[in-house]
């Protein structure tokens, strides 16, 4: 079993004020057990300050996250905020790492064994799932990274997001492990002993996916080549989507990806166009699978989450969302409502929000087994306990 606390402070000037507020709220002496793992989110500038490293160094257990752009938890909800979940247990263990991440495929494939083979066998144990949190690297896309650890792991569940701030070059984004911030490597927190866990995603409203369907016929990796045999521009163009919108559009227009193996279909995002006419994606679109165009807006955000939290909420312990950073943008003047529609309906649960630059989650296939995903446009639940 494993219990939670979660605290929450926005002193980002005093490190030594934001130690006393976050151990005020924990008080560690009186709730943790024998072993434990805290989960940070928090804004970037709190790295300038010193806050974090001051937090970090004040815990007696080892502490992994990454930056965001607004986040909630302990009933606070802001961008410029720290939030703090601990995970304790007598039962139930816990192991950290970080990983530096190379520019390349094969550097990333042979980072990750590295890295992560050493959190496998922990006096004899393979971990449960795995909390990851992914650097913001241009030449490496989040799915080149989840495939790494599936072949160290052999499929073990991973949970978490990619790092993203409030810059619009995102020049500050981190991933945390014990009071230190890197611009460049995975952090992964290992699981070990029999938790319950439950994993769930929001994404797009059925209601806002054309029902128009057409085949991936040629890609590579995240490059979406070919569709219906025409190029993507083609496509795009062929169902009614000017130019002048893809110019203005491409990031809120969600792609939707059928594998057609019986697996919820993912959402991707569409970065930009090439002079060829392919799109740039937020992960892999695979040939021979279907895709769909969606819309999303405040509404279907607000009515996604909340439908798929609510459930969550119920079985009890402690409540991880994660949730795309096109969420938070789409949200428009009413950024936070998101966040706010979170920390209204888990008054009482521990729980942790953050918006994030992608979102990792596994989804079971049509047979029920776990495979690991990456998800754009998407919000990500783990409930633990």
């Amino acid at each position: 079993m494993i219990k939670s606390f979660t605290a929450a402070t926005s002193e980002i000037d005093d490190p030594q004020a934001a130690v006393a507020d976050i151990l005020g709220q924990l008080n560690p002496r009186a709730n943790l057990l024998a072993h434990s793992l805290g989960i940070i989110s928090c804004f970037s500038e709190f790295e300038e300050t010193g806050v974090l490293k001051a937090i970090c160094e004040a815990l007696p257990f080892e502490c992994i996250g990454a930056t965001t752009c607004l986040g909630a938890g302990a009933g606070h909800v802001d961008q410029v905020i720290f939030i703090l979940t601990v995970l304790t247990s007598n039962d139930c263990r816990f192991a950290t790492s970080a990983i530096p991440i190379g520019a390349g495929a094969g550097e990333v494939d042979e980072a990750v064994a590295r890295g992560a083979a050493p959190l496998l066998d922990k006096d004899g144990e393979k971990p449960v799932f795995f909390f990851s949190y992914l650097p913001l690297i241009n030449t490496v896309s989040g799915d080149m990274m989840l495939e790494a650890m599936d072949k160290v792991t052999g499929g073990i569940p991973l949970f978490g997001t990619v790092a993203v701030d409030h810059n619009a070059d995102f020049a500050t984004v981190r991933t945390i492990r014990n009071g230190k911030s890197y611009p460049s490597a995975m952090v992964l927190g290992a699981v070990y002993g029999a938790p319950r866990v439950t994993f769930e995603v929001a994404s797009l409203d059925e209601r806002q996916i054309r029902s128009q369907k057409a085949v991936i016929t040629a890609s590579s990796g995240n490059i979406l080549s070919g569709v219906n045999g025409k190029t993507a521009l083609g496509y795009l163009e062929e169902i009614g989507l000017t130019r002048e919108e893809l110019s203005t559009g491409l990031g809120v227009i969600p792609f939707v990806i059928d594998y057609r193996d019986g697996t919820k279909p993912l959402a991707r995002a569409v970065f930009t166009l090439t002079p060829e006419g392919y799109a740039v994606c937020g992960g892999v679109m695979p040939a021979g699978a279907t895709m769909s165009i969606g819309h999303i807006d405040k509404a279907a955000i607000l009515e996604t989450t909340c439908r798929t939290l609510h459930p969550l909420l119920a079985q009890g312990g402690a409540v991880f969302c994660y949730s795309c950073v096109g969420r938070y943008h789409a949200l428009g003047a009413d950024s936070t409502a998101e966040a706010d529609a979170v920390a209204d309906a888990a008054q009482g649960t521990p729980y942790q929000f953050a918006h994030c630059g992608g979102e990792i989650c596994p989804l079971p296939d049509g047979e029920g087994k776990l495979k690991n995903y990456f998800h754009n446009y998407t919000a990500v639940f783990c409930r633990i306990d």
